[in-house]
This record gives C-alpha cells, structure tokens and sequence, in this order.
C-alpha cells in the first residue's frame, strides 16, 4: 500500500543537536496550559501564547475516520460531555462535542492540523500515543509546513524516527522509552552515559511519573542534566506546577518547563 500523497520521506540524519549552552530556559504550555482553560483547546492555547509562553505541548489520538486529533486520554470521559474511547467517534462526531476547564469554561477538541494553522510562529513539542497515529500526524505535519518547529516525543524511538522520515530531517525528536530508560539508569548508577545514546535534541523527563521518584531527587537531576549536556541534549522536565520545584530545576539548568501554570513559570523565568 503507497503512502498518502502527502507524505514526502527523507532520509533520517544521525541526530539533530539544538540545545545551545547558556541559552535562556523556555517555558511550555502543558496541553496549553490547563489551568487557563479547557486543556489541548484553542483557547487555552490561545491564552497561553498572549502570555507569553515559549513554546505549547499537546498528544495525538486518532479520530475513528483517522484524524490526528489534539486529545490527551484514550477516553473522552474525564473532560467532556461524551463518554467512551475517542476513536470510536469520527470528526464531525467529535466536532460536537465539549470540553470542559476547571473553572467551568467550555472549548471544543481541534484537530493536530487546526492548531498548527492557528500558531504558526509557535513551536510545539507534540506525545505520540500510539503506532497508528505515525501516519495522520506526519500528514498533518506536512500539511501545515511545520515539521521545523515541531519536536516529536514520548514514544518508542523507532515510532519518532518514522514521524521524521515521513516529514522533514528539520523535525526534532525527544529521547524514545529505551534511550530514555538507558540514561535514566546511567544516573541513578552515576555512569556515563554511551555516546551512541544521542538519537534526539532533548530529553523530555517527568518530576514524578508513576510514582517513579526520578527529577523529585535532585542528586538525580544533577547527574541527569549534566549528563544530558555533556551530550549535547537539552533537558525538559514535565509536568511541574509548583513555584518551589520550578524554582529549583531553573537552579539546576535545566532548558525546558511543561508547566499548566506558564504566567508562573514565566515571572520565575524573567526573574532569573
């Protein structure tokens, strides 16, 4: 079976190092900042960009007709008025339906294509969920132009490469679940990590994730940053909402916050 015609495939380069050292540390508007407004919504986003924020986080679920949707669940029942998987809805289903902020403000779910349209200055770090969505969201890549202020990350590692070879050798892509776990291992034992690691520009990292204490233990994110840097690869830690630990990594050096609170991050940011 051909690929859609949209798709260009270009070849995949070694690796592509952005991070340069020194450089001002950005804040990332987590589903575009769900404190602000219904999460991964345009008005959310939308509130986060006037605010400043450096750059805007969303995930991909697919739609039951194959639309890369900006969704974060596998479910639409946490945050909206419809209830069981969101793949088992089509667009124009989708299209009705609400979703719901904690303060009771109500937005609609866009597609990955829409907010690309909508922020087309605004880089965006974009969590694969599944293997099926490849595909849809390299289409909706290409279709907008933006494979270079796109980062790929959260995935396998064989999953962001593909994203990158059906779009452009521009497109940037976090460490995947193995490389990720390699380098996690290596400073938590305080080795050094193998050259051969670098396969992206960043590492994209929890404070917590699963109970898992990882950036929580600041003699971990020590090792881990440093590590990281001597690499060549710029860290981003997700998802911190507290002043006290964003204040903390910022000390740190780490390059990157996911944050739902930006306005607070920012403030801290400017501060330094």
């Amino acid at each position: 079976m051909s690929l859609p015609s949209v798709l260009h495939p270009t070849p995949a380069p070694d690796s592509i190092l952005s991070r340069q050292p020194g450089a001002r540390p950005h804040v990332i508007a987590h589903r575009g900042g769900a404190d602000l407004a219904p999460e991964n919504t345009l008005e959310a986003f939308a509130q986060a960009v006037a605010m400043g924020a450096h750059m805007l986080e969303t995930d991909v679920q697919l739609s039951a007709d194959g639309i890369a949707m900006a969704f974060h669940d596998e479910t639409l029942d946490r945050v909206t008025d419809l209830k069981g998987p969101i793949r088992a809805y089509t667009l124009d289903e989708l299209r009705k339906a609400t979703v719901f902020g904690q303060c009771g403000q109500t937005g609609k779910i866009p597609t990955i294509t829409e907010l690309l349209d909508a922020f087309p200055e605004m880089p965006w770090a974009i969590d694969l969920k599944n293997g099926d969505s490849i595909v849809p969201l390299a289409r909706s890549i290409n279709q907008t132009a933006g494979a270079a202020r796109v980062c790929v990350a959260h995935s396998w590692d064989s999953w962001l490469d593909r994203v990158r070879e059906l779009t452009s050798p521009e497109l940037e892509r976090s460490l995947g679940w193995h490389e990720l776990a390699i380098l996690v291992a290596c400073a938590k034992a305080g080795i050094h990590p193998p050259a051969h690691l670098v396969a992206g520009s960043w590492v994209h990292i929890g404070w917590k994730p699963g109970g898992i204490v990882l950036m929580k233990s600041k003699r971990f994110s020590d090792r881990l940053i440093s590590m990281s840097h001597d690499l060549g690869m710029g860290v981003r830690v997700w998802t911190i909402n507290k002043e006290k630990h964003l204040k903390r990594l910022l000390q740190q050096g780490v390059d990157g916050l996911f944050t739902d609170r930006p306005g607070l991050a920012l403030d801290l940011v400017d501060a330094l």
